[in-house]
């Protein structure tokens, strides 16, 4: 009688885990998951103002592809700035940095998630989303990039990407690329950048300087730019939430004050930040804009989801 014979479950090798892993921190899901958001509240505001329902094959496209263009875009961020990642103690155990990447892999990486999230966006979608996807990619990627090693207005010209996936749900959704509701809350995505990244550079601008990346902080030391840069923008914001909520209801303008609420609250974080420039109301302004913008988009959900 012969013995049966038993095979056992082979677990993946300690390399391959590892090396999944580097390729998640390639593509920043933190970051990509804060995009998703902005696809899909442009969807769902698209969809009421034109009274249509989005087909699931679009929902589908539009997040699943976008989430794969925004990785490349980080990915070939990354590829780029790889020397300068090393100079930095922030960015320093990065994959590519550290090594345990090579740099023809994240290349293969970063190209093949572009191309095929811009297609699963073309296919899925329409040609227009496609192409505003492909120009948040190229903008991110060869123009901000770059720019960040020979210029300070690198942190203004790296807004539109940021902003731009507004338009990608948008047009995905059946809306115009021409619609001044759809650049409304596009403006409402690259004002808010300008605190969130004023924050950033000014708690790492010593190593932003030593790795030789051109940032407001280090060209004006004593941080007065940077805040004028951080509250200018968050006042604007105040009256463009209104705006954005379009309140017409009793319940609407509930919605809008609430909106203008959150942003008034980081309007005080940013003045704060204006007076002290240190690295408390730095970090305050920083936690308070990471708050801001996803209750902006809820309120913008529901007033325009249910109302």
């Amino acid at each position: 009688m012969s013995t049966p014979v038993t095979k056992t479950l082979e677990l993946p090798s300690p390399w391959v885990r590892s090396a999944w892993r580097d390729y998640l921190v390639l593509a920043k899901p933190r970051i990509t998951v804060m995009i998703l958001l902005t696809v899909a509240v442009a969807m769902v505001f698209a969809g009421r103002l034109l009274g249509t329902s989005v087909a699931p094959i679009a929902w589908f496209s539009a997040l699943v592809g976008t989430s794969m263009v925004a990785a490349s875009a980080s990915v070939l961020n990354q590829w780029f700035e790889r020397d300068r990642d090393f100079l930095m103690p922030r960015t320093r155990n990065r994959p590519l940095p550290s090594g345990r990447l090579t740099m023809s892999e994240a290349s293969l990486f970063g190209w093949l998630l572009f191309v095929v999230g811009t297609s699963m966006i073309y296919f899925g979608t329409n040609a227009t989303a496609a192409l505003v996807s492909f120009m948040t990619w190229f903008i991110y990627c060869w123009v901000y990039t770059p720019m960040k090693a020979w210029s300070w207005w690198n942190t203004a010209v790296g807004t539109l990407p940021g902003a731009l996936p507004v338009m990608i749900g948008w047009t995905a959704a059946g809306g115009s690329i021409d619609s001044m509701e759809a650049w409304g809350l596009t403006a409402i995505v690259i004002l808010w950048q300008f605190p969130h990244f004023m924050a950033i550079a000014w708690l790492y601008k010593d190593q932003y300087s030593q790795a030789g990346f051109r940032m407001l902080t280090g060209e004006e030391p004593s941080g007065l730019a940077a805040g004028w840069h951080a509250v200018v923008p968050a006042a604007l914001l105040c009256p463009l939430s209104l705006v954005v909520l379009g309140p017409e209801s009793i319940a609407t303008w509930i919605l809008a004050g609430l909106a203008f609420g959150i942003a008034f609250f980081q309007l005080i974080a940013s003045t704060k930040f204006l007076r002290s420039r240190d690295q408390g109301t730095a970090r305050k302004l920083l936690r308070t804009s990471l708050v801001f913008l996803p209750a902006i988009f809820l309120l913008v959900v529901v007033r325009w989801g249910l109302f």
